[in-house]
């Protein structure tokens, strides 16, 4: 990590203070736009993480700036405050939840206190389940096992640092593709489905991300409209006749087993989720906050979508 990426960590930090709630991040984003495929890099490398609409720091992030940062310098205290609260939580109850107003009054820290630093703990794999709002008068967490594996907060959080290094240090060149390392849209042509190549490819060079992602899903069912001959069916519909178990026109696995079965069951419930979710015009509100990262993941899972209709047995049936 170079100073530039540091110095977005810290911006970020910063406008999201006290509470670090996060900021907006398509806001952020155009207001920086010279580094966009760096704000992607620290998505993928989980120094940033987006939720929703927003971005906050991870506590990954967190690590590299906590030095810079004199606003952030508090944190590292409670966080081990609440580590042996939790610690001894465990030990005397187990995995049973706490209220996060019964830490706030074993902590000696404000509710307030205890939302900002739990919120950057559940990262640590040192619970067991957690709410999903902290900011909600009743939310509780539980602590797992594991924390019991650690002497300290700070310890949890080298080790996590460690292995997230050596991940980044081994990652393939695939991976430095996807994340915008030394970026070339052309790159992840190799990844891509010839369908998906002819049809959605040119929209993602253009940057025209919501129509490129649209019309791979598109294509995917055309392809399979192209094998079966159901030409009058769509979404769903076509679905659950293309693969059904009974009597169906394509065959992704041996029906003659479970794990067959299975398979074909699953990509069924694949297929409609594709459908539903990316391909319906009432589900493009879930595209809104595309990135040139997350338009090409979509792209690759369309192009797997196509490449098991392509490998399946096809099965003629007369047409009704």
């Amino acid at each position: 990590m170079d100073k530039i990426d540091k110095s977005l960590l810290e911006m970020i930090a910063r406008a999201s203070l006290p509470n670090l709630d996060g900021i907006s991040a398509a806001k952020f984003r155009a207001q920086h736009h010279e580094h966009l495929d760096r704000l992607n890099k620290l998505e993928w490398d989980r120094y940033l993480e987006k939720s929703g609409e927003s971005y906050r720091l991870s506590l990954m992030g967190l690590s590299e700036i906590l030095n810079s940062v004199h606003e952030l310098q508090f944190l590292p205290r409670r966080f081990e405050i609440l580590f042996r609260v939790l610690k001894q939580h465990y030990e005397e109850h187990l995995n049973d939840n706490v209220s996060l107003n019964e830490l706030s009054k074993a902590s000696d820290l404000t509710r307030e206190e205890v939302n900002v630093a739990v919120t950057f703990m559940v990262e640590a794999h040192i619970l067991s389940a957690w709410a999903t709002d902290f900011r909600k008068e009743d939310a509780t967490i539980a602590p797992s096992e594991d924390i019991l594996r650690h002497r300290s907060f700070s310890e949890v959080q080298k080790k996590l640092r460690a292995a997230r290094l050596r991940h980044l240090q081994n990652r393939s060149p695939i991976e430095d593709t996807l994340a915008g390392v030394d970026s070339n849209i052309e790159d992840i042509q190799f990844l891509l489905h010839p369908t998906i190549i002819e049809h959605a490819l040119p929209q993602y060079k253009n940057g025209h991300l919501r129509d490129a992602v649209f019309n791979s899903i598109v294509a995917v069912f055309d392809l399979i409209r192209q094998k079966t001959g159901l030409r009058n069916l769509d979404g769903t519909y076509l679905i659950d006749e293309a693969l059904s178990i009974e009597h169906p026109y394509l065959i992704l696995s041996n029906l003659n087993t479970d794990t067959g079965q299975n398979d074909q069951k699953g990509f069924m419930q694949i297929f409609r989720g594709s459908y539903l979710g990316i391909r319906n015009p009432k589900a493009h509100s879930l595209l809104n906050d595309l990135t040139q990262l997350k338009a090409a993941q979509y792209l690759v899972f369309a192009s797997l979508l196509a490449r098991r209709i392509d490998e399946a047995k096809v099965i003629k049936r007369e047409q009704s």
